[in-house]
């Protein structure tokens, strides 16, 4: 097999394989890594190859999050103090402020919306044990604070169609995961166990919902699936070690972190939809967390 390394015109760097039925064009991966001393905004190919430093600045950048057309990335940096939101280009040129707080207060774990229009993203302006889910337009102005509650709330993602946001949050107790519409209204809990439930993401067609939960490990975390309603929650890794973080890529796999090397050697994995075949993709001995992929698969002889 033929593996040639291209570049979109949008910017976006991709690995293509050649198939039986044309070529399968798999998006980039961008992440965050400590391998240089400090937290960095990277992206890497599809297969892992290739990592390049995007952020590159002596403070700490995280929470990386791609555009959907592939063109942007958001993330979080405490280079100006404390965390505030940036975007940047594909390449990592045009780092720019968007947000700006005062004294201890921070913005981070930013999210694009399906049309690029707007970020969704967690703040604790309102209290630094209060922490909200807010929505913004994409350049930062119109910041609004959606959750209004007096716990944590955390751990924002939109679904596909725009219309909803699945968080984590305190409010009851302990970790559990939440949905709500995409303007705040109808807060509804979708996880109710006696463990810990995070970083939730929907599923490509938004019926479906990856978390991390400790529910049966109470020493660890391993990823689960379930209805976008909360019922039939499946546990899809076995790995007893922390597996969070997942994020489905277009063609129903899943990318993951794992720390079944070690506390200070977490992974980017991604795995079949039922939990099978596993793949390490950063193959680093420092931490690496976060990902984001940065666009669809395309296959471009199913293209119109």
């Amino acid at each position: 097999m033929t593996i040639q390394r291209l570049t979109l015109v949008t910017g976006a760097m991709c690995i293509w394989f050649a198939t039986g039925c044309g070529c399968e064009q798999y998006p980039d991966v961008v992440f965050t890594t400590d391998r240089d001393g400090n937290s960095e905004v990277y992206i890497m190919a599809a297969d892992g190859s290739n990592p390049v430093n995007l952020s590159n600045n002596d403070a700490d950048d995280g929470w990386p999050f791609a555009s959907p057309d592939g063109t942007k990335v958001v993330f979080g940096s405490n280079r100006n103090g404390n965390n505030e939101i940036f975007v940047m280009n594909i390449d990592g040129s045009d780092q720019t402020r968007l947000t700006t707080r005062a004294g201890f207060e921070s913005d981070f774990e930013p999210c694009f919306t399906p049309d690029g229009q707007h970020i969704v993203f967690t703040s604790d302006r309102d209290g630094l044990m209060n922490a909200e889910i807010y929505i913004m337009d994409a350049d930062g102005s119109n910041q609004t604070n959606l959750t209004n509650n007096a716990a944590y709330d955390f751990e924002p993602r939109v679904s596909p169609d725009g219309t909803k946001i699945v968080f984590s949050s305190i409010r009851d107790g302990n970790y559990e995961i939440y949905i709500m519409d995409i303007d705040g209204a109808n807060q509804t809990r979708l996880t109710n166990s006696a463990g810990s439930d995070m970083t939730p993401t929907f599923s490509v067609d938004g019926s479906q919902i990856a978390f991390s939960s400790s529910r049966d490990t109470p020493t660890t975390t391993e990823i689960f699936v379930m209805n976008v309603d909360g019922t039939n929650p499946t546990r899809i890794t076995n790995n007893d070690s922390f597996d969070h973080d997942p994020i489905f890529r277009s063609d129903g796999k899943i990318g993951y972190v794992s720390e079944v090397f070690g506390s200070f050697d977490a992974e980017i994995f991604i795995m079949n939809a039922d939990g099978s075949n596993p793949v390490n993709l950063s193959n680093n001995a420092a931490d690496e967390t976060s990902p984001s992929f940065t666009g669809p698969v395309v296959v471009p002889n199913a293209l119109p």
